[in-house]
């Protein structure tokens, strides 16, 4: 394998990764909205339009790395968004604004420091080929390639968050939490009566109006032989929290708390919720 080639495999990875990590902000871009806004680095009025605007070029950025568009321009592009993405990563959860980078959407788990340690490893791939690689003319169909798929991008992401307001629902719904589908033990340690038989499993907040309207109806459920016993989830730092809220609310039916790393890994985006 030349030199050259070794360039171009490098530049091929850091394209996919691109290409992939855009592609889940298109497919779910109000989970990339709620990071942004965050930040407060951008006005409100101008969130949806960054978001569509970034989504399109990074899936556009990553087709670019691919295709070997204008590599003495575009390599040195992708290094400095992901220069610029590992400054916001640490001022973001250094400041306690963000918990995590963001770029991957929720769907691989890094922290702070792991997301910096793989910015620098793609930094050093695109260093690799941009010195080895070669430079060779751009033809038309790469760069239409390229702005199709940019157009591609900031539409459907568009598409997508319509979808979901209109439906209530995600167009591609990606989530683990799906009804109907078996439980999964390590989303609740220690709550093993769930694992068998059927259960309604409801999402609460301590604070949500139509929870506590709900909460007599799942009483009387709960209470009912013929019908699924009841499970209650809120999210709380601790199961104590639960059993506070279960003894509040003079709750027949057990009530755990989710850490917010498994709330957002289920894609639990509002209360109440059941399954």
């Amino acid at each position: 394998m030349t030199v050259s080639s070794v360039a171009y495999l490098c530049s091929l990875a850091v394209g996919l990764m691109f290409l992939i990590t855009g592609i889940l902000k298109v497919i779910e871009p109000w989970k990339f909205f709620q990071h942004l806004a965050k930040l407060r680095l951008i006005p409100p009025k101008l969130l949806t339009t960054s978001v569509y605007t970034f989504n399109g070029f990074e899936c556009a950025l990553g087709v670019a790395l691919i295709a070997g568009v204008k590599p003495l321009i575009i390599i040195p592009l992708g290094m400095a968004l992901l220069v610029f993405s590992s400054f916001l990563t640490y001022w973001g959860t250094s400041t306690g604004k963000t918990e995590d980078c963001g770029c991957y959407n929720g769907w691989v788990e890094v922290s702070p420091v792991q997301s910096i340690g793989l910015n620098v490893l793609y930094i050093s791939l695109l260093g690799v080929a941009l010195v080895y690689g070669q430079t060779e003319a751009t033809l038309l169909w790469q760069w239409d390639i390229c702005v199709v798929t940019f157009l591609l991008g900031l539409g459907l992401s568009g598409g997508s968050l319509d979808y979901r307001i209109r439906k209530g629902k995600p167009f591609i719904d990606l989530s683990p939490l799906q009804a109907n589908r078996p439980w999964q033990a390590e989303w609740f340690d220690g709550y093993t009566e769930i694992m068998s038989g059927s259960h309604i499993i409801t999402f609460l907040g301590p604070n949500c109006p139509h929870c506590k309207n709900l909460l007599n109806v799942l009483k009387v459920i709960h209470s009912r032989e013929d019908l699924p016993e009841v499970f209650g989830v809120i999210q709380l730092t601790t199961d104590e929290e639960g059993q506070d809220y279960v003894d509040g609310y003079a709750l027949n039916f057990p009530v755990g708390g989710l850490e917010p790393k498994f709330w957002d890994k289920l894609q639990i985006m509002g209360v109440p919720i059941r399954f």
